[in-house]
């Protein structure tokens, strides 16, 4: 058998194409492989309605090499699994356990572990294993100056592989490259089953490599979707693994574009968007890549509009303005653009439109998550905003750390107060408040202090005394994991209560911390742990990331980041926070290999690392992504000025859609609201 490659650009019927193949196969139990969790509900949900229920299995890539080893090598598939906070925890006892020159000082700074952790993760989904690694740093630094660091960055890969079967764990590239080592041995243990792989915009080395072995090792049927159109600026990003998989492929299917889906009063504005935004590439594209012209569909001229391939060169440009299909939006500040998002989509509610049929997408959904709370719900709009939280950010998690910090000793009157405003710790909060305005009348600083003020008036603290006389150790952890318990569940007690959608996120930093308590517990009795000291403890347990949030429904508006919506379609799509340095982002730098001396150990070793300065193609594609979801109306969001009425520069990628309309008609209808509207209002 052989690999199938089908591409094309959005809404050019790449799904429809995946999914009809995957429905025609479900007698040979085929695989349907997707990015995200939310895309596997989805297409499931999708299936079913088209009435496909049984023999259907829609994975994620992590699911599909479970099943690789499940089926080939299911004693590696049993192994265990290193959690991303076990795998920082091996990384901080490598840097530990190793005499490093270069890195030294480093070393010691916070956040060092958590930066060599994910470059640790970088190489492992590289494909690069220790000694490479040392073999390219080493021909790449020679007996010069940089010597020491080649070798600092060798030491602690290896150390942390080390770590790693000291623990008997396996992370997750570890064991992707041990299922695809055993499937190349044991090829005909992985059965018949055709692979489809869709809503990918670009792919790993272990990715491709489970690709190439299904399609050419063991014979399966494998079939590959792909986002991408010769020679067209948006499409840069995809356009390398586009021609690495065109060299596996036997058989390319490249699709057209098609204006079929929007709605038709909208048609002609979103077509032109989709089709003239980011076209033809004015620079060298990967070989294999340029060359061809853009195919385009002409189904609007059935509807009696201008042919596509007009909108495409460009012939309609001055006579075609936004209409309501396209909407701009300027906001004076982050408040004033959440509120106009809010009015917009209350307005598309009110006129019938499904709230699941709504998407509002921001850069980073942290960022605007306490604002897009306080207006949505004041608002009376019901909406599902996922994100991912430091613990020692949250109510509960902060609560915990606090008591921690008093337990050490080195505790501040700031934590005392903070761990007893933890939820459900007084059963009268305001006591909290009476004892911070006797603190700071007092000047009284310390918790210890602090402490014995409060007990002066109130009732003893004895969980500090408890928690500070188990020590360090394991008991520490116990003790900890039942204040924790008690903490979560103190509200309730004695009540059969349904938690909201507030109190669960409370529930998820139960769930986290007490896994992350599992963690340092298992690694600690493998002797590759960190110290168990309540200041340490607490170090650790503050970052641990928190997932918060309603997960997405037909019933709720889905506020997301722009990868989490590129796999289907909605009537209505807002785009918040066009502004530059936010949308494009900007490349975070690489601490421990820039892009510099990533090129120049290509060149002297021979290791090919991904660059950052590709980052822009990156950031363009998920705009075109965001902009090509909408099937009624696109509206995109900028901030004129900040909150304190600093001007604040729009992004590119906004003026490159005005670009597409007559001059000044987006920011002619604009929908505006200033600071002077919030003062005043």
């Amino acid at each position: 058998m052989a690999l199938k490659l089908v591409t094309g650009p959005a809404n050019s019927g790449k799904a429809g194409e995946i999914l009809h193949a995957f429905r025609a196969r479900l007698d040979d139990d085929p695989i349907l492989v997707v990015p995200r969790l939310e895309d596997v509900e989805h297409i499931r949900r999708e299936l079913a309605e088209a009435g496909a229920v049984l023999g259907v299995r829609v994975v994620r890539f992590a699911g599909l090499l479970e099943l690789i080893a499940t089926r080939v090598d299911p004693e590696l598939a049993a192994a265990p699994r290193a959690t991303p906070l076990a795998r920082e925890l091996l990384v901080a006892w490598a840097v530990r356990h190793t005499s490093l020159r270069a890195l030294g000082s480093s070393a010691r700074g916070p956040g060092f572990a958590r930066a060599a952790s994910r470059f640790v993760a970088e190489l492992g989904g590289a494909m690069v294993d220790p000694p490479r690694l040392r073999r390219a740093l080493v021909a790449w630094a020679g007996d010069g100056p940089r010597r020491s660091y080649a070798e600092d960055l060798a030491n602690v890969y290896d150390a942390y592989g080390g770590a790693l079967a000291r623990a008997g764990l396996v992370d997750d590239e570890l064991f992707a490259r041990r299922s695809l080592d055993a499937l190349r041995r044991e090829p005909r243990g992985f059965g018949a089953s055709p692979v489809f792989v869709y809503g990918f915009d670009d792919f790993t080395s272990l990715e491709l490599d489970a690709l190439e072995t299904l399609a050419h090792r063991v014979g399966a049927e494998v079939t590959v979707s792909l986002p991408f159109e010769r020679g067209r600026l948006a499409f840069r990003a995809t356009a390398s693994a586009f021609a690495l998989l065109s060299e596996l492929a036997e058989e390319h299917v490249e699709l057209s574009a098609s204006s079929a889906h929007y709605a038709l009063e909208a048609r002609m504005a979103l077509s032109l968007v989709e089709r003239r935004l980011f076209g033809t590439a004015t620079t060298t594209e990967p070989a294999g890549t340029a060359g061809a012209s853009i195919a385009v569909a002409s189904e609007v001229t059935a509807a009696g509009f201008a042919t596509d391939g007009a909108i495409l060169s460009g012939s309609v440009k001055t006579a075609l303005g936004p209409g309501d299909a396209v909407r701009l939006h300027l906001a004076g500040g982050q408040r004033a653009e959440v509120e106009l998002s809010g009015a917009e989509v209350l307005n598309a509610l009110r006129t019938g439109v499904s709230p699941g049929e709504v998407a509002v997408v921001v850069r980073d959904p942290a960022g605007y998550a306490s604002l897009l709370e306080e207006v949505y719900e004041a608002y009376g709009i019901p909406f599902s905003l996922e994100r991912t939280v430091p613990l020692g950010h949250t109510a509960l998690g902060h609560g915990l750390l606090s008591l921690l910090r008093c337990a050490s000793g080195a505790g501040s009157a700031d934590d005392l107060v903070a761990y007893l405003r933890t939820p459900g710790r007084l059963h009268s909060p305001h006591l909290a408040d009476e004892l911070e305005a006797e603190l700071r009348r007092a000047g009284i600083e310390s918790a210890g202090a602090a402490r014995e003020l409060w007990e002066e008036r109130r009732w003893p603290l004895a969980e500090i005394d408890r928690l500070r006389a188990v020590g360090g150790g394991p008991r520490l952890l116990e003790e900890l994991d039942g204040r924790l318990e008690r903490l979560f569940t103190g509200p309730y007690t004695r009540r059969a209560h349904l938690l909201s959608s507030r109190e669960a996120e409370d529930a998820a930093v139960l769930r986290t911390a007490r896994a992350a308590l599992a963690d340092v517990a298992a690694l600690a009795s493998c002797g590759v742990g960190r110290p168990l000291e309540p200041d340490a403890l607490a170090e650790l347990l503050a970052g641990a990331p928190v997932r918060l949030g309603d997960p997405p429904s037909s019933e709720r508006v889905r506020v997301a980041a722009p990868e989490a919506i590129r796999a289907r379609r909605f009537a209505v799509v807002l785009v918040l926070g066009l502004q530059e340095g936010e949308f494009p982002r900007r490349p975070a730098p690489e601490p421990f290999l820039s892009d510099e001396l990533r090129r120049e150990v290509s060149v002297a070793g021979g290791l090919a690392l991904p660059v950052r300065e590709d980052e822009l193609d990156r950031e363009r594609l998920l705009f075109y992504a965001c902009v090509s979801r909408a099937e009624r109306r696109l509206v995109l969001s900028s901030r004129v000025t900040d909150e304190e009425g600093a001007p604040q520069a729009s992004s590119s990628f906004l003026d490159d859609v005005r670009e597409l309309f007559p001059a000044d008609a987006l920011d002619t209808a604009a929908a505006r609201r200033t600071l002077a509207d919030l003062t005043w209002a």
